[in-house]
């Protein structure tokens, strides 16, 4: 049960995280558009947010594979 919470809060935090990143990019737009990466994308770049998304979703697959593998255990 304890890999559970772990896993669960490991989780809510990476999707918290995104969710935030995808906040704050769209707050403050890109000035320019590229094509093949996207506008959000090039949002995240300029901002500055590349280090805190790439953490939450690390932190979202990581909870992810806990959850997904105490399930298997059972």
């Amino acid at each position: 049960m304890k890999r559970v919470l772990q896993g669960g809060f490991l989780t809510l935090s990476g999707v918290l995280g995104i969710v935030g990143m995808i906040i704050a990019a769209i707050q403050n737009p890109s000035t320019e558009w590229v094509t093949p990466p996207g506008r959000m994308i090039i949002s995240i770049l300029e901002n500055g947010l590349l280090v805190p998304s790439i953490l939450a979703l690390i932190l979202l697959v990581y909870g992810l594979y806990i959850l997904l593998k105490e399930d298997k255990q059972c």
